[in-house]
């Protein structure tokens, strides 16, 4: 299932990258057709300009005639219109062609023979005034002439701006196409992407459910041995605790009543049997206690541990005289559990500091918190590196343990001492511990050297 997460998420990433790479190049061909549109739009508005001088300089030429032959003065009204027409023409085209040296050379020599051409039709406008023959006068050829060579000058721009514009248009026309079709192919290839997507998707929502659906018989299947255990519990509670007393009440019957009957031989066997159905009877008890823990009947609250430790170590105190120990206890912090259960946790932890103590030493225990995050319990889980936890330790100077049975410490009903050691326990202490801490959400983590005492150090998360 991970793997398909992965491939899933493969396939997104490159789906995204090439639907940016092909967005790029759109991008970068919507530029280009915009950059060749706005090129041929300025070589229309260069050439509507050379149009309009065009215009202004026939306008010169047929006013000033039309004024050499009627000397009527609306010709030189319309002449000097034309005048202003042919400057703001040529002006323009000069603002508009900035970027074109060679063309604004051309435009510079237009302007001069425009200027000059003006220049020879106001002298001819004059001569015309002044004299009253029909002569030509010199001014006209002049003028003429500086006609023909701006019109030539324009006709020249006008040629080569045409050129400038088919190619452009052409190469607006070009980009315009290719845009249309990367645009197309881009919105193809994304459906099909998202489609093949859709798939994955569908593939994989449908093993999902496939595996809720086991998932979830899984977890009758295990609601059901639970209750079963739960039941077994129950039985070894309430219905094997009879029979155990039936035997423990007729061997001290035997024990007891029938001294002169019984050797001393049978007495001592009576009395392992007492002494075993008596340890049978605790262990059932013990057993009962723990999977009592499994169903969680109590409402969390906020404890005080330090005002919780207060009463258990008052309800040790006999303990800690025999044993001469000493108890340093820093201050604790409140935890938000089942008080019932911290105060069996606490209780077995010290039970453990105390009972298996050495023999040249007397006990010390020592019990201190502090804030940390759960770099510690980097082999448990590793997604808890970052998460905060109230961590609570306790040492002790005792025989301690050799490492490599950390493990076994857990487990129900293990003991790292046998009974002949003269260390009483029935292995299941720790276990309860563990429950506990689960219960809590928390951890526990053990540490310790044979004959330099054991570390027990308790996790509790800190809720944000």
């Amino acid at each position: 299932m991970k793997k398909r997460l992965i491939i899933i998420a493969g396939a997104f990433s490159i789906s995204f990258l090439i639907m940016g790479a092909l967005s790029l190049f759109s991008i970068e061909r919507l530029n280009k057709y915009t950059y060749f549109s706005r090129l041929t739009d300025k070589s229309g508005f260069v050439l509507e300009k050379i149009f309009g001088a065009e215009k202004s300089i026939r306008d010169i030429d047929r006013t000033e005639r039309g004024y050499m032959i009627t000397k009527d003065t609306m010709y030189v009204r319309f002449l000097y219109n034309s005048f202003d027409s042919l400057r703001n023409n040529i002006r323009d085209l000069k603002e508009i062609t900035t970027d074109n040296a060679e063309l604004q050379r051309t435009i510079t020599l237009i302007n001069a023979t425009a200027s000059t051409r003006i220049a020879a039709a106001k002298d001819n406008v004059a001569y015309v005034d002044s004299n009253k023959t029909s002569t030509l006068s010199k001014y006209y050829f002049d003028s003429r002439q500086l006609m023909i060579d701006c019109s030539k000058l324009l006709r020249k721009i006008h040629d080569s701006e045409n050129i400038l514009k088919d190619k452009r248009l052409r190469e607006e026309q070009l980009y315009e196409t290719l845009t249309t079709r990367t645009i197309k192919w881009l919105l193809l290839l994304f459906c099909l992407i998202t489609l093949f997507l859709l798939i994955l998707l569908i593939i994989e929502l449908k093993n999902r459910m496939k595996f809720q659906e086991q998932l979830q018989a899984k977890v009758i299947d295990l609601r059901r041995s639970h209750e079963e255990l739960q039941e077994i519990a129950f039985v070894a509670a309430h219905d094997l605790q009879e029979p155990l007393r039936k035997i423990q009440i007729f061997s001290n019957m035997l024990l007891y009543q029938k001294t002169d009957f019984i050797d001393e031989t049978n007495r001592e066997n009576l009395q392992r049997i007492n002494n075993s159905a008596l340890r049978m009877q605790s262990l059932i008890t013990d057993l009962s206690s723990l999977t009592s823990l499994t169903k969680v009947d109590e409402v969390k609250k906020e404890v005080d541990l330090n005002r919780m430790l207060q009463f258990i170590l008052l309800d040790i105190d006999e303990k800690v005289v025999d044993k001469g120990a000493t108890v340093t206890v820093s201050y604790l912090p409140f935890i938000n559990g089942f008080e019932n259960q911290l105060k069996i946790l606490f209780n077995a932890l010290l039970d453990n500091a105390l009972k298996f103590s050495r023999t040249d030493a007397k006990p010390a225990i020592s019990i201190t918190s502090d804030v940390t995050n759960g770099m510690e319990l980097f082999d448990i889980n590793p997604n808890l590196k970052q998460q905060k936890f109230n961590r609570i330790i306790i040492t002790d100077n005792g025989i301690g343990f050799e490492k490599q049975f950390i493990a076994k410490m857990f487990q129900i009903f293990q003991r790292l001492h046998q009974q002949e050691s003269g260390y009483d326990g029935k292995g299941i202490g720790l276990a309860l511990c563990l429950r506990i801490m689960a219960n809590h959400e928390g951890y526990i983590v053990a540490d310790g050297h044979s004959q330099q005492g054991a570390c027990f150090k308790l996790f509790f998360p800190i809720e944000s």
